[in-house]
C-alpha cells in the first residue's frame, strides 16, 4: 500500500471539515491546481485511504445503547468471525486485536435487552468458535475523532 505525501495529507485536512467543499476551493487554498486535487482525492478514494461520507454521533442521533464487546474465538477462526460480524448491520466497528480480546466490535441497539439477546443469542449462533464474550455499554461519547489534522501535524509537521 502507497503512503500518502504531504499534498495528500493538506487535501485530507482541508476535506475533514467539509467533504462536499469545492476543489477549487482546496486548490486555491493550498496552491496547486484543481485538477491536480480532483486526481489526487480520487486516487484517495480509489485506493480505499479515505471516504467522504457524514459521521454522526449515535448518542444524539437517537440510539439507546452503544457498546463496546471484547471477543475471544478458537485459535484459527479470527479472520473468518471478524468478517461475519462485520456482515451484521447494528456493528459498527470491527478490528482484530493482540491482547486478552481477539476481536474488538462497537455495536449499536435499540435497547438493553436487544443488546444482551445479540451477545447471549445471536453472536453464540453465528459463530459456534467463540469462547468469551465481555460488552461494555457506552454511558457518554466524550471524544469520537476523525479528524486527521492533529495527527498529521504530529507526525510530520504537515500544516494545514
Amino acid at each position: 500500500m502507497s503512503k500518502v505525501d504531504a499534498l495528500d495529507k493538506r487535501i485530507i485536512i482541508a476535506l475533514e471539515d467539509d467533504g462536499r467543499r469545492p476543489y477549487r476551493d482546496i486548490a486555491r487554498e493550498i496552491g496547486v491546481a484543481e485538477a491536480t486535487v480532483r486526481s489526487r482525492v480520487n486516487k484517495l478514494i480509489d485506493r480505499g485511504m479515505i471516504h467522504i461520507t457524514a459521521v454522526g454521533d449515535p448518542l444524539r442521533l437517537g440510539v439507546e445503547v452503544a457498546a463496546i464487546s471484547l471477543i475471544r474465538v478458537r485459535p484459527g477462526h479470527i479472520i473468518a468471525a471478524a468478517n461475519l460480524l462485520a456482515s451484521f448491520p447494528n456493528v459498527r466497528f470491527v478490528g482484530t486485536s493482540f491482547g486478552s480480546a481477539d476481536i474488538i466490535i462497537q455495536t449499536l441497539h435499540s435497547s438493553a435487552q436487544e443488546l444482551h439477546h445479540f451477545i447471549a443469542d445471536q453472536v453464540p449462533k453465528a459463530i459456534p468458535e467463540v469462547i468469551s464474550t465481555e460488552t461494555f455499554q457506552l454511558a457518554e461519547v466524550l471524544k469520537s475523532s476523525w479528524e486527521w489534522r492533529t495527527w498529521f501535524e504530529g507526525e510530520a509537521g504537515v500544516k494545514s
